[in-house]
């Protein structure tokens, strides 16, 4: 099962948090400051879900099989 997701974001910096990968996942704009993202299977066993996460982890997103939203983790700089 891929994942389905809402974002919370301008596409710009869904394309800067997801980079070459965006071009194998379908975003489409849902609603002014929301984008639909949809991550097939096939994307996720070829660069393993951890790492699509790890990417998600820049952005707000409602991820629709778990029903929650996923806010952004922080990241700290020193």
């Amino acid at each position: 099962m891929g994942l389905q997701l809402i974002v919370k974001a301008d596409r710009k910096r869904i394309e800067k948090a997801l980079g070459p990968l965006m071009s194998n996942y379908e975003v489409f704009p849902v609603a002014e400051g929301l984008f639909g993202i949809s991550i097939p299977e096939q994307s996720i066993s070829s660069v393993g879900e951890d790492v699509i996460l790890l990417k998600l982890e820049q952005l707000e997103y409602f991820d629709l099989w778990q029903g929650a939203w996923k806010k952004p983790r922080r990241r700290w700089f020193w």
